[in-house]
């Protein structure tokens, strides 16, 4: 199923890519409103399927989560679960830098004529500031977990298997707690480069676009300071499981962790897919402008 929606949305993007028409400069006004009408039917289009793709993908995060949250090592399992916490955290961290790459690149991409689809460009930044923030959740979430190992389960009967795993458990946490760290110092650096490009003569859309950037830089140090400190406090969830319920977990863990992969590229592909549809209809929207009678003085 997931290989038939990959194919689909590989050929609806196709056949997008074939459809696409630079804007005739002599093109008439209502010729011109007719293909942005269309522009924003097919964007209509791409947004559905980007949801129908997130949602599938954050039942599949969530699923995983839940899952590995119950779990804990025993001395049959070894250092199973951990290893597996290990690689969630790795993936989701992966994940977390492609959003933010994107969100970073917002800017870049539509610096001219930004005005003309500002709602949409606002729209992208929110999305990619949600993910963003909800894998840092998600991270903290299984990072809190590793806490669990601080108590020997099995002091007696595995005492160098339970060290290990306590020693393994911290030096994830410490490093997760470092990466924190240095993203609060890099976004502090960035709203301090932000407020130094402002002055008080600037249009009000630069002012807007300021706050707006400044409020979500804000919104995250915030949560990554909040991660940091549940983390450093620690839970003390999950239950011991066997080695049967080991290789369950660890085969479902991979699964999901693929079909995961997969769905992700999918997200990307579709919103690369909507991107290339606002580039079009801003074209066509400055077209629209050039063409507009000029007011009289």
């Amino acid at each position: 199923m997931l290989q038939k929606s990959v194919l689909f949305l590989l050929a609806f993007c196709f056949i997008l890519n074939a459809q696409e028409k630079k804007p005739e400069p002599n093109k008439s006004l209502g010729s011109l409103q007719d293909q942005i009408d269309k522009i924003s039917e097919r964007e209509t289009t791409i947004l559905i399927r980007l949801t129908d793709i997130d949602n599938s993908l954050e039942k599949k995060l969530e699923t995983l989560l839940n899952h590995i949250l119950k779990s804990r090592d025993s001395h049959e399992t070894g250092t199973l679960v951990i290893r597996n916490k290990k690689k969630i955290i790795g993936d989701l961290q992966k994940a977390q830098a492609t959003y933010k790459k994107y969100r970073d690149n917002i800017d870049v991409i539509f610096k001219n004529d930004a005005k003309l689809i500002q709602n949409d460009i606002n729209n992208l930044k929110i999305l990619m500031d949600e993910k963003i923030n909800n894998r840092i959740k998600q991270i903290t979430k299984i990072t809190d977990s590793l806490a669990a190992y601080k108590e020997y389960y099995d002091a007696w009967n595995n005492q160098y298997n339970d060290r290990r795993n306590v020693q393994m458990a911290d030096r994830e946490k410490n490093r997760i707690m470092k990466d924190f760290e240095k993203e609060i110092a890099e976004l502090n650096e960035k709203a301090k480069k932000i407020n130094l490009s402002s002055t008080y003569s600037d249009p009000q859309e630069k002012i807007i676009k300021r706050y707006h950037d400044i409020q979500s830089i804000n919104e995250r140090i915030s949560l990554l300071e909040h991660s940091i400190e549940d983390i450093r406090n620690g839970g003390n969830d999950g239950k011991k499981i066997g080695k049967i319920e080991g290789f369950r977990l660890d085969k479902e863990v991979r699964t999901l962790s693929t079909k995961a992969g997969v769905e992700l590229k999918s997200f990307f592909f579709a919103l690369n897919a909507y991107q290339n549809n606002l580039f079009q209809r801003k074209a066509l929207l400055a077209n629209q402008e050039k063409l507009k009678p000029k007011k009289q003085p």
